[in-house]
């Protein structure tokens, strides 16, 4: 009952930061909104209906996510600009890298969701998918540049 109350208290407040106010019919679907949601929140922990496991290096991969943010975000702009000022329209190129899959494992399958998220989440990268049945991963890019050294840590192999 503990860990319920306490999902139910971290939901609810995150909503109620969320609303940004406190009136009253916020405050009452918030907090039925969180029963709702600390009761499922408990289920799938105690069901282990989503176990989580994953090796800690690669989470630990998102120290390097600001720095990408920052110059992903600057190649962009300077495609812009370019197309912009100069009419020379965006290189917009598919790739595709050698992606170690791994197996059917959940550390496996979540070493690729990182490193899906963590490198779609720079501007100048989308990630398309990873074809598992031949070791890649298809990304599309703006401007061509290197892979980004989280996602060789997660897997990519340039």
């Amino acid at each position: 009952m503990f860990v319920w109350l306490l999902l139910w208290a971290l939901s609810f407040a995150l909503m109620m930061l969320y609303v940004g106010k406190i009136a009253p019919d916020e405050a009452l679907f918030a907090a039925l909104g969180s029963a709702v949601a600390a009761t499922a929140s408990k289920i799938v922990l105690e069901k282990r209906l989503a176990p989580l496991r994953a090796q800690w290096r690669c989470l630990a991969q998102i120290w390097r996510l600001p720095k990408y943010l920052v110059s992903g975000t600057w190649e962009v702009l300077l495609v812009l600009a370019r197309q912009i000022f100069l009419r020379r329209p965006a290189d917009s190129l598919t790739y595709g890298v050698s992606f170690e899959v791994g197996g059917d494992d959940d550390e496996s399958a979540f070493r690729r969701a990182l490193a899906i998220a963590y490198t779609t989440a720079t501007p100048n990268f989308v990630i398309l998918g990873i074809d598992r049945e031949r070791g890649l991963l298809v990304y599309h890019q703006i401007l061509k540049g290197p892979i980004p050294e989280m996602t060789r840590r997660l897997g990519a192999k340039p």
